[in-house]
């Protein structure tokens, strides 16, 4: 045997000596590190390599192992006994995967065995698909695990690769966008230049034809909006007006066109809080039309209707400008006497009862004779609320009306405790 069959014989048995162990050194569930001299790792990559494919079902697969464990690990059982061939990118994606199945306490060993037999095909990939988030989390990944065990330095290493692979990966897409950008820009560009050149002065008419055009446009959309904005005026004051109206509606009587049951109460719980406050006069009046059931079963409502219409005209025309009148329903009228004592509201009730009896008989119409009766009420009697000061008139105006009607009552103590 010569030397150079000597020495050939040599390295084979090194060979076979040194590769038993680095593959027990890979099936290991010790920590071992990631990896040495990285800069030295990626000098040996060949600048061009191609994209490799990554199935579809093995990164749905990547996803339910970061979520779900057990079913991660059923389905990785099914996939191996399918016994498909897979590339270099698949292998590392699947090695992710059994890491993430392992991530528990207590099997961080197992988590750092699969991340390193995922790292060590690094140099199978482009140098742009592994620095992609999708395979550079593998560092992210045991950066964490190492956290976990205390190896600081370890973990400080690891999320160092991470961060260099991260931006060499955005450094990557930004050359790429820029790359895209610029072959567009210069194909648009010289195609921008030829039809210039080519077309200068069809041009020149687009550019007339078009300013002619934008013209007309804007006149055109001036009319628009004018005519919308007019109808839009028109829109808002019928809107306006048809508010102000149910405004109206909801607070006044449809017969008499005085103020309504709400809007009496609304305003005199208003004054009765503001005389409470300022010690001021303030009384009530209760008016009922007496018979008026009489008047309606002999003479119709609509006879009816033109009494109550009567009434509250005259009625209306003996009150102050600062009281307030309402028909609070059928045929009673309420009015709130602001600054009247009950000597000054029993005068203006006396004229309105007056008043009313005179018109009915200067004006009979078909024998009907038209009287009310009035009660009275003031605050000095009644302060606890509105309500009891409305209840007392009411009382009084019964009575007035128990007296014989067409008659005025106040009300007092000795009437209530009657």
């Amino acid at each position: 045997m010569n030397k150079s069959s000597a020495l050939n014989l040599i390295v084979a048995c090194w060979f076979l000596l040194v590769m038993p162990i680095s593959a027990r050194a890979d099936d290991t569930l010790g920590q071992q590190p990631v990896f040495k001299a990285v800069d030295g790792l990626y000098s040996t990559q060949q600048d061009v390599k191609e994209i490799l494919p990554i199935n579809v079902e093995i990164l749905s697969l990547k996803t339910l192992s970061e979520h779900d464990r057990v079913s991660a690990q059923a389905k990785v059982l099914k996939f191996q006994e399918l016994d498909l061939t897979l590339n270099q990118a698949e292998l590392y994606i699947l090695h992710l995967i059994r890491a993430n199945i392992a991530n528990i306490e207590g099997q961080e060993h197992k988590v750092v065995n699969w991340l390193n037999q995922a790292i060590k095909l690094e140099p199978s990939l482009a140098k742009r698909q592994s620095n992609s988030p999708l395979f550079a989390r593998a560092y992210l990944m045991l950066a964490s695990i190492y956290e976990r065990q205390g190896a600081d330095k370890k973990a400080f290493d690891s999320k160092k690769i991470y961060i260099k692979k991260y931006f060499a990966y955005l450094k990557q897409q930004k050359s790429l966008r820029v790359k895209r950008l610029n072959e567009k820009y210069d194909i648009e560009r010289k195609h921008e230049e030829n039809e210039l050149l080519r077309q200068n002065s069809q041009i020149k008419y687009l550019a007339l034809s078009r300013a002619e055009s934008e013209r007309k446009q804007q006149n055109r959309n001036i009319a628009i909006f004018i005519v919308a904005a007019v109808i839009l005026f028109l829109l808002l004051l019928r809107q306006f007006k048809i508010r102000r109206a149910l405004t109206l509606l909801a607070k006044t009587d449809s017969l008499t066109l005085l103020p309504n049951r709400r809007s009496f109460f609304d305003n005199g719980y208003a004054y009765m809080e503001q005389a409470l406050l300022e010690d001021r006069e303030l009384s009530v009046l209760m008016l009922d039309i007496d018979h008026f059931k009489k008047i309606n079963d002999s003479f119709g409502h609509d006879v009816g209707d033109k009494t109550l219409c009567n009434v509250a005209a005259l009625a209306n025309e003996t009150m102050r400008s600062r009281d307030f009148l309402a028909r609070i329903g059928g045929e009673e009228f309420a009015a709130i006497l602001p600054d009247a004592t009950i000597e000054q509201a029993r005068a203006i009730a006396e004229r309105m009862r007056e008043k009313i009896q005179e018109s009915s008989n200067e004006n009979i119409d078909n024998n009907i004779q038209i009287t009310v009766s009035i009660g009275l009420a003031s605050i000095r009697d009644v302060r606890e609320s509105f309500d009891g000061l409305l209840h007392a008139a009411d009382m009084a105006m019964y009575q007035a009306k128990a007296n014989g009607c067409n008659q005025v009552c106040s009300y007092c103590i000795e009437l209530n405790e009657n």
